[in-house]
């Protein structure tokens, strides 16, 4: 019977709740020892989730690093201005680390982090989770098997209700921005599918809804947080999104942060491309891939398997991801959501976020 891997999980929010109920569902291949969350409702809530481990809990994480004997990796899940320095310690410390996205909600940050783990040959892996989805995983076969030829063009049409009423979400100096800490995601499956290196952005976005001085009640569905008023916020909650790629091909993301009410969104999340040989392939709601089109002018429906690689109706590719990161800890594999692929994602939100102030093509190489 091989050794369980101790984990230690610092913030239990709606991510790190998450993460701590994904873990305690895997009690053959880890075991939580430890979890540091400054907030005892958090805590309360969090850790009646759980069904087989029973952790030792503190505040912080610096009360978490007297204890460095009894965990052998770390998850983290705190806000994005928070990550450079709850990660920094356990990567000096040579603990494996989870590391929820954004990398940091700044490229300084960013290499920061990815310095330290590669001066200590420590793996990081970056909860990119769609990296780890079986419709995204299968559209990448897809690819592989040469069904559209190069892609070149793809979109992303994300409208969603808001980010949940926290007031870091709203502070760009905290969260990075709505590109930041939501669409690295989508970001990253651009330069997944398409396999080039993007080179320039441009981007148009602003606020519709939220605007400082207007008091909006801000609802979400997936948070713990109450409804709350928002009445001054410094991120966009709306842009168009265009992504040039040093083979040509291009990327466009559109982003509404406003819908309401959540359940009559009946389309949800769609991301598609088109191949050089005509064909197009669409995934929509996270479940279904459609292929049509291209050199046979077939269609192909595929209902996919969505149970697998979650846990009890969570993010598609988050139990999936759990297991990689084990699998990680347990062999010294690199990620396959490593830190690279998080700093290439961070790339183009942070270059998107400066076209929408400047009113120009970004170029990558400018924030290199």
């Amino acid at each position: 019977m091989k050794k369980k891997i101790r984990l230690a999980l610092v913030g239990v929010g709606d991510m790190g709740a998450g993460h701590l109920y994904g873990f305690d569902r895997i009690p053959e291949e880890c075991e939580i020892t430890w979890v540091a969350d400054p907030h005892p409702d958090n805590l309360a809530r969090a850790l009646g989730y759980l069904k087989y481990n029973k952790p030792q809990v503190c505040a912080t994480h610096e009360e978490l690093l007297a204890h460095t004997d009894d965990f052998d990796a770390v998850v983290v899940s705190v806000p994005n201005y928070l990550h450079r320095d709850v990660a920094l310690p356990f990567i000096y410390l040579g603990k494996p680390l989870f590391l929820e996205k954004p990398v940091a909600p700044t490229l300084a940050q960013c290499d920061e982090i990815i310095r330290a783990a590669e001066e200590r040959g420590v793996p990081v892996q970056i909860g990119l989770v769609y990296r780890y989805s079986n419709v995204y995983t299968r559209m990448a076969k897809e690819l592989r098997q040469d069904r559209l030829g190069d892609v070149t063009m793809m979109w992303c049409k994300e409208f969603r209700d808001p980010f949940p009423p926290a007031d870091w979400f709203y502070d760009e100096t905290k969260s990075g921005g709505a590109l930041v800490e939501k669409d690295c995601h989508h970001f990253d499956i651009f330069n997944w599918m398409i396999g080039a290196k993007p080179v320039r952005v441009f981007a148009s976005g602003g606020q519709h809804v939220i605007r400082n001085g207007e008091d909006v009640l801000i609802t979400n569905h997936y948070t713990h947080y109450a409804p709350k008023p928002i009445g001054t916020s410094t991120i966009i909650d709306h842009a168009w999104v265009t992504v040039d790629y040093d083979n040509g091909s291009k990327a466009m993301l559109g982003l509404c942060m406003y819908l309401k009410p959540y359940n009559l969104m009946d389309e949800g999340l769609e991301i598609g491309l088109i191949g050089r040989n005509g064909g197009q392939m669409v995934a929509k709601k996270d479940k279904t891939l459609d292929i049509f089109g291209g050199a046979d002018f077939t269609r192909e429906h595929i209902d996919l398997d969505i149970v697998s690689d979650s846990v009890e109706g969570g993010h598609t590719g988050s139990q999936k991801q759990r297991y990689a990161f084990l699998n990680t800890v347990r062999t010294g594999a690199r990620p396959f959501a490593d830190l690279q692929v998080g700093r290439d994602a961070l790339l183009i939100a942070l270059a998107g976020e400066r076209s929408i102030k400047e009113e120009r093509y970004v170029y990558l190489d400018e924030l290199k």
